[in-house]
């Protein structure tokens, strides 16, 4: 029985995905990304950087062809106003809703929390029920 036991457990931890018990460094975040899979915000460019209080943050590189994406953002605007570690490879990402200052005007909700991992070291994917976009590397 104790050889049985032995045995179960050692091809459960074999079937353990190793890579998730080692923490993914926050800095892996730094970098030039685009999102993909997001509708209205497909394609825009996000450079994310770490503040001088250590906090990360993204601002708008660069517009997608939408109408409504150039009437209310803009280039060097913040997207990205937090990223926080939920576990060694889950993140949560809050992001700022489109058109922030109309929602905020209405007493509306003006961002939007992604849970957020990499599936690898050039692709985040977010989403909270499933995936609900990604973001890629550009600036490889």
């Amino acid at each position: 029985m104790k050889y049985i036991f032995s045995i179960l457990t050692l091809l459960f931890l074999q079937g353990c995905d190793a890579e998730k018990l080692t923490k993914t460094p926050m800095d892996q975040f730094i970098g030039t990304w685009k999102l993909e899979g997001r509708g209205i915000l497909e394609n825009i460019e996000i450079e994310i950087f770490k503040n001088e209080d250590g906090s990360f943050r993204g601002k708008v590189n660069s517009l997608n062809d939408n109408k409504y994406v150039h009437l209310f953002m803009e280039v060097g605007d913040d997207i990205i106003t937090g990223i926080q570690r939920s576990s060694n490879y889950q993140f949560t990402i809050t992001e700022k809703k489109i058109a922030a200052p109309l929602f905020a005007a209405y007493g509306q909700n003006t961002s939007k929390e992604f849970a957020a991992s990499f599936e690898n070291e050039n692709t985040i994917l977010l989403g909270n029920n499933g995936v609900e976009g990604k973001l890629v590397r550009v600036d490889l």
